[in-house]
C-alpha cells in the first residue's frame, strides 16, 4: 500500500514538472512570437539604445535583435535552472525543504525576464523608449511578490537576508524575514503606485533609494533584535 502511494507521488510529481516546464518554455516564447510578427515592419537599421529621455542614441542592424532576444532568453533559462536546483547544490541540504518556495521565486525571475525582452523588443520597434513607467510599476510588483514569500524562506546559504546575526539565531532569521516580508512588499507596492505618479527619469533614482532603503532598514532592524537577543542572554 505504502508503495503504491509512493509511486503515485511521484507520478504526480513527474506531471507537476513537466507542466510547470511547458509553462516556462510558453512564457519564454512569447518575445520571439512578438519578434516575428514585427520583423517585416523593422527597418534594417534599428535603435539598440536610448538615452534617459526615451530617445535612441546609437544604432545597428536590426540582425541583433536576433542576438539580444537569444541572450535574453538563455540568461531566463540559466536563472531559473539555477534558482531551481539550488537544494542539489546545498551542502548540508537547507534548500530541500524549500523547493516551493525557489520554484515561486524562479518562475517570477522568469516572467521579469521574458517582460524586459518584450519592453525591449517594443521599444525598439516603436524607436522610443516612452512607456519606462511601466517597467518600473513591474519592479515594484516583483519586490512586493518577493515580499511575500519572504516570511516562509528558511535558514539556507542562497537567499534571504544571510545576515551573521540570522545565520546565528533562527529567532533572528525568522523575525527579520518577518519584518521583510511586510516591509518589501509595501516597499514594491510604493514603487508600483509612484512610478504612475512620478516621470520616469526622476523616478529611476526613486526607485533606487527605496530600494537601498528594502535593504538597509532590515539590517539594521536584524542588528537591534540581535543586540536585544544577547542582552537578553547576559541577564
Amino acid at each position: 500500500m505504502g508503495f503504491t502511494i509512493q509511486i503515485k507521488k511521484e507520478i504526480s510529481m513527474k506531471h507537476t514538472v513537466r507542466l510547470r516546464w511547458i509553462f516556462i518554455l510558453l512564457l519564454l516564447c512569447i518575445p520571439w512570437i512578438y519578434l516575428a510578427t514585427i520583423w517585416g515592419s523593422l527597418p534594417e537599421r534599428i535603435p539598440v539604445h536610448f538615452g534617459i529621455s526615451g530617445a535612441p542614441d546609437q544604432y545597428g542592424n536590426k540582425s541583433q535583435l536576433l542576438f539580444i532576444n537569444s541572450i535574453m532568453t538563455a540568461v531566463a533559462v540559466l536563472l531559473y535552472l539555477l534558482i531551481t536546483n539550488i537544494h542539489k547544490i546545498d551542502p548540508k541540504r537547507y534548500a530541500r525543504k524549500q523547493q516551493d518556495i525557489f520554484m515561486k521565486i524562479g518562475i517570477a525571475v522568469t516572467v521579469l525576464m521574458v517582460c524586459i525582452n518584450i519592453f525591449i523588443l517594443h521599444f525598439t520597434f516603436k524607436q522610443y523608449a516612452g512607456n519606462l513607467s511601466f517597467f518600473f510599476v513591474l519592479m515594484g510588483i516583483f519586490f512586493a511578490y518577493l515580499g511575500n514569500l519572504m516570511h516562509s524562506i528558511k535558514p539556507n546559504y542562497f537567499a534571504g537576508f544571510r545576515l551573521p546575526w540570522t545565520l546565528e539565531s533562527e529567532a533572528n532569521w525568522k523575525a527579520t524575514h518577518q519584518f521583510v516580508s511586510k516591509f518589501w512588499f509595501i516597499g514594491g507596492i510604493a514603487i508600483a503606485l509612484l512610478a504612475i505618479l512620478i516621470k520616469p527619469a526622476i523616478m529611476i533614482f526613486v526607485m533606487m533609494g527605496i530600494i537601498l532603503i528594502m535593504v538597509i532598514i532590515p539590517v539594521f532592524y536584524s542588528y537591534q533584535f540581535f543586540k536585544k537577543e544577547k542582552a537578553g542572554l547576559k541577564q
